[in-house]
């Protein structure tokens, strides 16, 4: 049991200094008791979020209309050089001679039947490549089948074979390998045939000016 007495006569512990049964002293100042604030949380319906800060870019350093007073340096001008052309620089006599018509291959049957095929001077190629001179439009004609050349300082027309499957025939003869042919020969390839023509012979060719003579 407790024996100390406070100074209002209530009994107290020992090792109390202070009676927990008497008001308290109005001298004392009162502990002011601390709460923990509320911290406002924004809303993010009522209060939108804060717009991030937008960069500003500097403006651009002006340009200066100081003009440096020193010599003005004036890039090169550029020369044109007149070159003249590959076929003026060509000499007349070593131009390809212009390859006129000396004569004609005129069909006789099939789809060339009644149909005129000029030959030129120098190679005519015949065969059944589109690319020929003479297109035989026949199955047994290879692609270059032959070639029917003009010599014009000889004034002579050659018949030749190129190696073909089926030959090349004058008048129902096959040529091995070649043979001159003269007016109104007929050539078969296949089963195409052809009646030579010639415009150039002896007494009537072309000159150099291009005239006939």
């Amino acid at each position: 049991m407790a024996d100390k007495r406070c100074e209002n006569g209530h009994f107290i512990d020992e090792s109390w200094d202070l009676c927990p049964y008497c008001p308290a002293d109005s001298s004392e100042p009162d502990i002011p008791v601390v709460r923990p604030a509320r911290v406002n949380v924004p809303d993010p319906v009522s209060q939108p979020a804060a717009r991030p800060a937008l960069s500003v870019v500097p403006p651009p350093p002006p340009v200066s209309d100081h003009i440096p007073s020193g010599p003005r340096i004036v890039p090169p001008m550029e020369r044109t050089v007149a070159v003249r052309s590959t076929a003026d620089s060509i000499p007349a006599a070593q131009a390809a001679p212009k390859r006129y018509v000396v004569g004609w291959l005129v069909g006789l049957n099939g789809a060339a039947r009644g149909e005129s095929f000029p030959l030129r001077i120098g190679r005519n190629v015949l065969g059944r490549d589109r690319r020929s001179d003479v297109v035989i439009p026949d199955d047994q004609a290879s692609s270059h089948h032959a070639d029917l050349v003009f010599r014009p300082e000889e004034r002579r027309f050659i018949l030749m074979d190129h190696n073909s499957t089926n030959g090349t025939y004058v008048n129902e003869q096959e040529i091995e390998p070649r043979r001159d042919l003269t007016m109104k020969d007929v050539v078969r390839i296949g089963s195409h045939r052809y009646l030579f023509m010639p415009l150039c012979h002896d007494g009537f060719f072309w000159d150099d000016e291009g005239a006939l003579k």
